[in-house]
């Protein structure tokens, strides 16, 4: 019997792309027991909006995407306050998130010691499909109403996550700590700690 795990699911909305110049302008996060079967246990939400440092705007076509503007962040903490509070809600549990070399890219003081990747996992169970979140979603019947809000995402996360990893378990795939990178999509930030597996025409080999 696969056993039970307590696990956090994170997910992030940003001013864009690149953690070196970018902001983060909301967090949120599920704590669950995800079990046999893929039963899921929620514990506890976890759910923030960010502050921008000063002089800094949300662009036009990512207001557009994420539904979140400037006025949403006033009197939101900034990045230390949010993501320290953060840290305490997850504690020692596992780290789930979807592109996780993305979201831990943007917070660069936490760094877990257990995660994994939905993203890299999806390419490690299903190599031949498609490893978007909506793609994913759509395969595994879940719902992915209102994607690109973080909570939103968390939410279709963790149930994909209780899906995949049944069946990564059930067929012995390793999966934890580990990261894809491939040509089409080259890793910009590795986790500290984290195994590289690099994807070329559909066949994994592990970076050194």
């Amino acid at each position: 019997m696969i056993a039970a795990e307590i696990v956090t699911v994170i997910d992030i909305e940003t001013t864009g792309l690149d953690y070196t110049t970018d902001h983060i302008t909301e967090i949120a996060a599920i704590r669950a027991e995800v079990g046999y079967g893929g039963s899921i246990r929620e514990i506890g939400r976890f759910q923030t909006f960010v502050a921008l440092p000063d002089g800094v705007k949300i662009p036009e076509t990512v207001g557009l995407l994420t539904g979140i503007h400037e006025e949403d962040l006033r009197g939101a903490p900034n990045v230390a306050g949010a993501s320290l509070s953060l840290e305490f809600f997850i504690g020692d549990s596992t780290v789930i998130a979807h592109n996780a070399p993305f979201d831990l890219s943007f917070l660069v003081a936490f760094h877990p010691e257990n995660f994994v990747c939905t993203r890299a996992l999806s390419r490690l169970v299903d190599p031949d499909e498609s490893a978007r979140l909506a793609d994913c979603c759509t395969r595994y019947g879940i719902d992915l109403t209102g994607h690109h809000r973080a909570m939103n995402d968390v939410e279709a996360t963790l149930q994909l996550y209780a899906k995949l990893r049944e069946k990564a378990e059930i067929n012995g795939i390793s999966y934890r700590n580990i990261v894809i990178d491939s040509e089409e999509r080259p890793l910009k930030y590795v986790p500290p700690g984290a195994i590289v597996r690099r994807i070329k025409r559909k066949k994994l080999e592990e970076a050194a």
